[in-house]
């Protein structure tokens, strides 16, 4: 009796490994079936290869960045993110960038840039604020999330105040956020451009504010004073603004407390004509 207990629990211990091995290979196999690796490349923008940025790195330290500039006199010139101007270069490469994945992408909103950072991305819009935590703009899963426009906002911008949602990351993504948490590169950081299908926007940005994330200010849309009043008292930077009748902040995950988020908040102007925002050789 004792032997055939022994085969018996043998048996099952034999049954019990095979099943765990057979349960690992299904999740490697799953694993990198669902975890496509990000293309930085420089090609033709593609639904594939929406991540296409002109700030990539190859290590740690030295930023490899594709400067599109226009020539000034004998040098090149790249407007940086202290002033209200991009180049003509620069802005047709977005359009181009923005038309194509409207074409393709039935979430697409825009896209987002800033000079002098890493800022430099598609923006999408679901149905929830979850699902582009960890999906790529095509819908395919990509633990790092695609920049999104909190859903309960006007996709074409026409709310009051709006939320536009990013990983905090080492490299990329909202990470760069953090740099500006003091008052030297708060103040070298003013301005950020906004490409949709329809418009360009400018952002002058005003104030960078850390709230928790269950803040009043995540109730958008909201009344827009009452809105820029709460973004004004928590602010840990700002500088005086003119008020415009659109808001927009960059949200992004902070370190200061259990459930802090860091807003970078400005006003989102809508640019009528290419001479209130194409930088013009002197």
């Amino acid at each position: 009796m004792k032997d055939k207990a022994r085969v018996l629990i043998a048996g099952v211990l034999l049954v019990i490994l095979a099943g765990c091995l057979i349960w690992k290979s299904c999740t490697l196999q799953k694993e990198q079936t669902v975890l496509p690796p990000l293309d930085y490349s420089e090609s033709t923008v593609t639904a594939s290869n929406v991540y296409e940025t002109a700030a990539t790195h190859t290590d740690d330290s030295q930023p490899e960045t594709e400067i599109v500039s226009v020539a000034v006199g004998s040098e090149e010139y790249q407007p940086s993110a202290s002033e209200p101007w991009i180049t003509r270069s620069r802005a047709e490469d977005i359009a181009e960038r923005v038309r194509e994945l409207h074409r393709q992408l039935p979430d697409f909103v825009g896209w987002l840039y800033m000079a002098d950072s890493d800022i430099d991305y598609p923006v999408v819009q679901g149905t929830d604020n979850e699902y582009y935590l960890s999906h790529a703009p095509d819908g395919s899963y990509y633990r790092q999330g695609t920049l999104f426009l909190d859903y309960r906002c006007n996709r074409d911008l026409t709310s009051g105040t709006n939320i536009i949602f990013g990983h905090n990351m080492q490299q990329g993504m909202f990470g760069d956020i953090r740099s500006f948490r003091n008052a030297e590169a708060f103040d070298g950081h003013r301005y950020g451009w906004f490409f949709t299908p329809d418009n360009v926007y400018r952002i002058d940005f005003f104030a960078l504010s850390i709230v928790s994330a269950y803040d009043v200010l995540y109730d958008v849309p909201a009344d827009l004073n009452g809105w820029y009043d709460r973004i004004l008292e928590t602010a840990e930077f700002r500088r005086d603004a003119v008020i415009s009748d659109k808001m927009i902040a960059l949200s992004t995950c902070a370190s200061d407390f259990r459930n802090a988020r860091a807003l970078f908040v400005g006003d989102l102007i809508k640019m009528d004509k290419e001479e209130d925002y194409i930088f013009l050789e002197e």
